[in-house]
């Protein structure tokens, strides 16, 4: 569920990239606000998936309540992984599950981060290697 949802914001905004973005040196303030608008999109997404995460082991009693088992999921999927609330031995192979969607789908954000900040400013900025010497 985690990865569909994933997929389809970064082709929804990708398609948005291609749509809004072009190389016609945007002011200040729209800059700003296309990086502030997508950074927080991905930040949604990912809670989105915590909470997924989090609903899911309130269903299974895995955990006592949503609160308690957003706390655990959030700490499981971003890998930060405290082990002060952990589930029950029958579903804790799950956290193993978690950390690992977590992390993958964190490291896809970052790479439409990189290819969302190269097609913002990509053509604004040149990185020169010809003055660099051994």
């Amino acid at each position: 569920m985690c990865v569909t949802l994933h997929a389809i914001s970064l082709v929804g905004l990708g398609r948005w990239m291609i749509r809004h973005i072009r190389a016609n040196n945007p002011s200040f303030v729209t800059d700003l606000g296309r990086v502030i608008g997508v950074t927080w999109t991905l930040l949604l997404v990912h809670l989105m998936e915590i909470g997924n995460w989090a609903a899911f082991y309130v269903w299974k009693g895995c955990l006592p309540d949503f609160t308690t088992a957003f706390y655990f999921s959030s700490m499981t999927y971003t890998t930060v992984g405290y082990g002060d609330v952990l589930l029950p031995l029958g579903y804790r192979v799950l956290a193993g599950a978690e950390a690992l969607t977590g992390i993958l789908l964190a490291g896809l954000s970052t790479g439409f981060l990189f290819a969302f900040f190269s097609r913002q400013f990509g053509s604004q900025i040149s990185f020169s290697t010809s003055s660099i010497e051994p």
